[in-house]
């Protein structure tokens, strides 16, 4: 999966390995969508759960999909890479980002597309994700945060946009995997696939 490194310094995605064995090579994505820019944040009058403290993600939903998975904090290792959960049944979230339901920044969850021992991620499905798609975060004081997919991008590792992890600005979700064509001598991905969704 990706590997992360964002504007403030902080964090570039690049690839963990992964790999399928006897699978070839791509996972792609057409472009949809138009990714969500300079949207005002919101004031007093948001709703409830859209509120400026937010709350530690700890599920995330796909109801279009009848799928899920449990969100676990994630950070960056020593060479900046994001840490991604190895089970890609398990998403991470990058813990020195937004909050589920805060009401600025971008709240980024990463995960495996696939995995040799553990087969297809819950991620595996963000190439199919329409406009208008649900996706609902749950935090750990059990708030259902909804979010509604606006758009969706492939983009090489290494040219990753680097406010994908913007702590500031408008509220937004980001969700990230793996996708490209896969390199059996790397055992890596070359691209990542990511899709964006904006508070419903």
């Amino acid at each position: 999966m990706p590997a992360l490194l964002g504007s403030a310094g902080v964090v570039l995605l690049v690839a963990a390995a992964v790999l399928v064995v006897g699978r070839e090579p791509a996972v792609t994505a057409h472009p949809v969508g138009v990714v969500p820019a300079g949207t005002v944040a919101p004031g007093p009058g948001a709703p409830p759960w859209l509120r400026p403290g937010g709350a530690v993600p700890v599920r995330l939903d796909l109801p279009g999909r009848g799928t899920g998975a449990p969100v676990v904090p994630v950070g960056t290792g020593p060479d900046g890479a994001l840490v991604v959960p190895e089970p890609p049944q398990t998403v991470g979230w990058w813990a020195p980002g937004a909050l589920a339901g805060s009401g600025t920044g971008t709240v980024v969850v990463a995960g495996h597309v696939d995995s040799r021992v553990a087969g297809i991620g819950i991620l595996a499905v963000l190439p199919e994700l329409a406009v208008g798609e649900p996706v609902v975060l749950t935090g750990d004081d059990g708030r259902a945060v909804r979010y509604r997919v606006v758009a969706r991008r492939e983009f090489a590792k290494a040219v990753l946009p680097a406010d994908t992890f913007a702590r500031t600005g408008p509220p937004r979700l980001v969700l990230v995997t793996c996708g490209g064509r896969f390199d059996p001598d790397t055992r890596s991905y070359e691209d990542n696939i990511v899709v964006y969704a904006e508070p419903a």
